[in-house]
């Protein structure tokens, strides 16, 4: 899997757990999985309604742990963002 396409997919699962949670306590942290694409398994814990301003701005997912540029969404896979990381 290229990590492209490993990024969708986590933002795809990311909007999931995202549903999920407000759908019940949506005053409660989730875990996130880290869309960096890479192989990295980390989580990043954030309340819905941090995730919806990281979506709202196009921004992933990101452990402050993983290394490199920042990414936002542009449809069609992640792109080059400035930006700090979503904190873990």
């Amino acid at each position: 899997m290229s990590p492209g396409q490993r990024s969708q997919l986590f933002s795809e699962v990311n909007d999931r757990i995202y549903e999920l949670l407000t759908a019940g306590e949506s005053d409660l942290p989730g875990e996130f999985l880290c869309e960096c694409g890479r192989d990295c398994r980390r989580r990043v814990l954030l309340l819905p309604v941090e995730f919806a301003r990281l979506r709202q701005s196009g921004e992933i997912v990101r452990s402050s742990e993983c290394p490199g540029p920042r990414f936002r969404l542009n449809g069609l896979g992640a792109r080059p963002a400035d930006g700090v990381p979503a904190s873990s």
